[in-house]
């Protein structure tokens, strides 16, 4: 006949090897999800890099002086005058409104008739 301490024995045995496959089954499902992530990861790298390539394609001078050359009479570009450059202090400054807007509610406190402030 069984003891006691043989039948608590297996008890903890078989949940030991129960909690074995559920720690191994969650690290399989991890390993999974992570190698679906490298795999995007890999894929968005490789897209990165045909269009790093393709815009190096685009961007090479003499191909946009040929396209500026051929849409000339619809474009009406002109080579930069050195007095278009400017620092941002020597821009202009933004018209200031003076005028207030009415019509609308001001909202929040300033809206409130019955705020006093002292």
């Amino acid at each position: 006949m069984l003891k006691t301490l043989d039948i608590v024995l297996i008890a903890i045995m078989i949940s030991a090897a129960a909690w074995t496959y559920k720690i191994k089954h969650e690290a399989e499902t991890l390993e999974t999800e992570v190698a679906k992530v490298e795999r995007r990861i890999a894929l968005e790298r490789e897209t990165i890099s045909l269009l790093e390539a393709d815009w190096s394609l685009l961007d090479q001078p003499n191909r946009l002086q040929r396209i500026a050359n051929a849409f000339q009479d619809e474009l009406q570009l002109q080579p930069m005058r050195p007095d278009q450059i400017v620092r941002p202090d020597e821009l202009p400054r933004r018209p200031v409104n003076l005028v207030p807007e009415t019509g609308g509610n001001l909202g929040g406190y300033a809206d409130s008739s019955d705020t006093v402030v002292r």
